[in-house]
């Protein structure tokens, strides 16, 4: 993933072509050691795996898009699990080839050609920890 620092914190993140996005930009979270932080992008991706989150079974389902696709909205926000890393929270909302939208968890996109991300980080770590009874990573204040 090509990068530059604006500096104060800014950053402009680049896709390569078949390049996975969230892997890409953990990596570079981690390697920057930015542990709190958000982010913004758009681009294509060539597939994409969608989910949600099922409160009452405590599972994502998920479903995989395998065409040429539009990000027309990606968002994040960065923090830290218990094991150090930092973690990618994305959400995003895709444009299909009949111009509908699916939204949704963004577990991973392959870029095709590209991804152009906005990212801001910010001082410090947010924690996020297991809930048990919930299922899920959460905030930890």
């Amino acid at each position: 993933m090509d990068h530059r620092d604006m500096g104060e914190g800014f950053f402009i993140l680049k896709a390569k072509p078949g390049e996975e996005i969230i892997s890409a930009v953990t990596a570079f979270v981690n390697e920057k050691k930015i542990y709190a932080g958000f982010l913004t992008g758009i681009g294509a991706a060539e597939l994409a795996e969608l989910g949600y989150f099922d409160p009452q079974k405590k599972i994502y389902f998920r479903k995989t898009y395998q065409e040429p696709l539009e990000i027309v909205s990606l968002s994040a926000n960065i923090s830290r699990v218990e094991d150090g890393q930092a973690f990618l929270h994305a959400h995003a909302v895709l444009g299909l080839t009949d111009f509908s939208a699916r939204a949704g968890h963004l577990f991973r996109a392959i870029a095709d050609p590209t991804c152009e991300i906005y990212l801001r980080s910010l001082p410090g770590a947010v924690e996020r920890r297991m809930v048990p009874e919930l299922g899920l990573k959460l905030w930890y204040f």
